[in-house]
């Protein structure tokens, strides 16, 4: 059995490096989509000084392998869905006119070539709206039942076109079969 941790959406990987002081028995995997944020990961994770197996992608959790565009905003903000309303402490709106291309990963996909129903998964998902279609695709297929604890942070307020329906349909069928757990 392993023991894995899954940050989808790292940002600044400073959560990861925290959670692999935390969790020093586990493998970590990363996820981060903008490029710009890729050596402060570094930095955080050279910081852990953690000796297991770490691998950070720079890549966008997503429901297909490809490419997705990104919009950006500020760090905290960028998403690959289109309607985000930014509140204003962010200072910086999302520049939908400017999207850039970046590589997506098929979430569910890479789950089940990375984990086994025997391994403890703890997977962290930070990712900007994007949790919604990415999560039906894992209760669809089942992967969800490959993932232990989920802490999720969920971003329907910031949505319109995600429905406060919507978001208690997905995030009842999540809370049935993982143990969930509020991020913030």
């Amino acid at each position: 059995m392993r023991k894995i941790f899954v940050d989808c959406g790292a940002n600044l990987g400073i959560v990861l490096r925290r959670f692999m002081h935390e969790l020093p028995d586990h493998d970590f995997y990363a996820f981060e989509p903008n490029a710009t944020l890729l050596s402060s990961i570094s930095a955080n994770v050279e910081q852990a000084q953690h000796a297991g197996l770490v691998e950070v992608a720079p890549s966008a959790v997503w429901t297909e392998d490809g490419t997705i565009d990104l919009f950006l905003g500020h760090h905290e903000s960028s998403t690959v869905m289109p309607g985000k309303r930014v509140p204003p402490v962010y200072d910086q709106q999302i520049d939908y006119s400017s999207p850039v291309a970046v590589p997506a990963v098929d979430f569910s996909a890479w789950l089940r070539r990375t984990a086994t129903p025997e391994d403890h998964v703890v997977v962290k998902m930070d990712i900007e709206g994007a949790e919604y279609p990415v999560l039906r695709k894992l209760l669809a297929d089942g992967t969800i039942d490959l993932v232990s604890v989920l802490y999720v942070e969920w971003h329907h307020d910031r949505f319109p076109a995600i429905s406060r329906a919507e978001h208690d349909e997905v995030a009842a069928a999540v809370s049935a079969r993982v143990d969930v757990r509020h991020w913030d």
